[in-house]
């Protein structure tokens, strides 16, 4: 049997180096397995930190890089490791602990928006802004209390702070700090067709990351579905359309009796039929019990730890699935709800009811 033998080695190194740095993430992993002259090239801190700004380049912002750097994650190949993969609804009960102390102070977002592959819009945001202001190491204080037991959201832009920036690529974060972005989707978006209804061509061709980076555990997380999980025009109003991005998340079921929640990133915009672009009017994360309501602070932020801790999948269509079960399960509680409130005003309308004939049988005259 002729003896088989590696003709990589007859590569330089550095043309190996130059032919890796052009792969894309699981195919860089795969070729480091299949010999050591590889792995050591893939070992490369250098090549992972590139691939990591090629495919979110919110951590190539100064903002980013900085938290990134200061933050005890074990290297950029495990930074893209823990990234890149979806959610699945399941805990890794072996490398989790539930901790019901966390300060907002410990995460950071890094938020990517791209249309046909092309980026559009980049930020970082570190903490939550508005609890950040009252965080003191005290969740003791009223304030601090306020922010926990309120419905959480975070914002990174909403129609008010983005009136008035006076340039169409300047975007205003929560946090009241500017970045300056290419926010604007390509004019071909409406030169294609001329309907009145873009939903196609947005679920198409827009894809949302939202990166949570655990700064002080070096643990990250994509809360996103990437694609977009459900998009609707509002007619009746302004015309915004109204894209779904998120995942559901395995929850203790001290946190929550259902032992589920769904992060729901919300993008909401408009289009300029003119010019073509989009204008963004918000885009914004929180998260939601079965029966849809809003999680309050407190326990968002035990969910976003416990996320960090979750499998992971690279097949959308098995996180899109249980996204459809968890909807599926919503939509059925909702029904027992309204069900019950239906039940309950029959029962007092009967009772109201009876207690007027009973007081005109016995007192009106007859």
């Amino acid at each position: 049997m002729e003896h088989l033998q590696c003709h990589l080695k007859r590569l330089s190194r550095d043309l190996l180096a130059d032919i890796m740095v052009r792969l894309d993430g699981p195919t860089l992993a795969s070729a480091a397995c299949t010999c050591s002259d590889l792995q050591g090239i893939a070992r490369d801190q250098s090549i992972w930190k590139q691939l990591c700004h090629s495919t979110w380049p919110s951590t190539a912002l100064k903002e980013g890089q900085h938290l990134i750097a200061s933050s005890a994650i074990d290297g950029f190949d495990r930074f893209y490791a823990d990234s890149h993969p979806l959610i699945l609804p399941h805990n890794d009960s072996n490398n989790f602990t539930l901790q019901t102390h966390i300060s907002p102070s410990n995460f950071a977002s890094f938020i990517d928006v791209f249309y046909n592959d092309k980026c559009i819009l980049s930020s970082v945001l570190d903490g939550m802004p508005r609890a950040a202001e009252f965080w003191k190491d005290d969740e003791t204080t009223d304030l601090m209390r306020w922010v926990f037991n309120c419905p959480f959201k975070l914002v990174l832009l909403d129609d008010d702070h983005d009136e008035g920036t006076g340039d169409a690529n300047e975007l205003q974060s929560a946090n009241g700090q500017r970045s300056y972005n290419q926010i604007l989707a390509p004019s071909m978006l409406l030169e294609q067709t001329g309907k009145k209804d873009h939903c196609k061509e947005l679920v198409q061709g827009l894809r949302l990351s939202w990166l949570l980076l655990d700064k002080k555990r070096g643990r990250t997380v994509n809360l996103s579905s990437w694609k977009p999980l459900a998009v609707k025009k509002i007619w009746a109003i302004t015309g915004d359309y109204v894209l779904h991005f998120g995942c559901v998340v395995p929850a203790d079921e001290s946190i929550l009796p259902q032992k589920l929640a769904k992060c729901l990133i919300l993008a909401r915009c408009n289009i300029v039929e003119k010019e073509g672009k989009l204008r963004w009017k918000e885009i914004s994360m929180h998260f939601e019990d079965t029966t849809g309501a809003y999680i309050n602070g407190n326990k968002s932020l035990i969910i976003m730890n416990q996320a960090l801790y979750c499998l992971r999948s690279n097949k959308h269509h098995v996180v899109e699935k249980g996204y459809q079960q968890f909807e599926g399960r919503k939509q059925e509680m909702i029904m027992k709800k309204k069900l019950k409130e239906t039940i309950a005003d029959w029962l007092c309308l009967s009772i109201e009811v009876a207690v007027f004939m009973t007081f005109g049988y016995y007192i009106l005259p007859i």
